[in-house]
């Protein structure tokens, strides 16, 4: 059963890898062709640095490669809390398994960034 899981999550991480290289080419291609400028400003509506307005005003012009752009950060941030999921319960499952009895796994740090 234990080689079932460790398979599931390694299998896990591969899939969240693979899922975020093909969206990391993408949002590099969307960057090319929306522009830097624009791009800049939707880095700020996505990381909310603007005030209503500005960011009411973005909105309304806002295209669809501007929504797409925006629509693969917010899957690129899944995958990669995905990935960093499954890394983590592969470490303390590992742990585990090579722990001597009463000791407990260190807790990994929390906060997943925002991609840019």
């Amino acid at each position: 059963m234990d080689d079932e899981i460790e398979q599931f999550l390694a299998e896990m991480a591969k899939g969240a890898e693979a899922t975020i290289h093909e969206l990391e080419i993408e949002e590099a291609t969307l960057r090319a062709l929306i522009g830097d400028e624009r791009v800049e400003e939707l880095e700020r509506l996505w990381t909310k640095q603007l005030d209503p307005a500005d960011e009411e005003d973005i909105k309304r012009y806002m295209d669809w490669d501007d929504k797409k752009l925006i629509w693969i950060w917010h899957r690129l941030e899944r995958s990669r809390e995905r990935r960093v999921a499954a890394g983590r319960a592969y470490m303390i499952r590992s742990q585990h398994s090579t722990a001597p009895a009463g000791t407990a796994p260190a807790r990994p740090a929390r906060g997943p960034r925002k991609p840019l």
